[in-house]
């Protein structure tokens, strides 16, 4: 699953301003999703689990085999399988 074709432009409405794009609506709930995002980015502190995740070559592997992989274009409903 790609998660950043998630916040794209195609997914939310665009404001133009003569011709150019000057803002994005973003419905309340998606609004908190992204405060929630942004907070927890913010105030993050490092955990050791990240440090073992960064240096497992399980993970690179993961992350290759992902990069190889086709974007499915039904991945909200495969996330919701899951």
């Amino acid at each position: 699953m790609d998660t950043a074709n998630f916040w794209t432009r195609e997914r939310f409405p665009i404001v133009y301003e003569e011709g150019k794009p000057k803002s994005v609506l973003v419905d309340i709930t998606t609004f908190e999703q992204m405060e929630l995002i942004l907070d927890n980015l913010v105030t993050r502190e490092s955990e050791p689990e990240d440090t073992i995740l960064a240096a497992s070559s399980a993970v690179k592997t993961l992350v290759e085999r992902a990069r190889r992989t086709l974007p499915t274009l039904d991945w909200e409903r495969q996330l919701n399988e899951l």
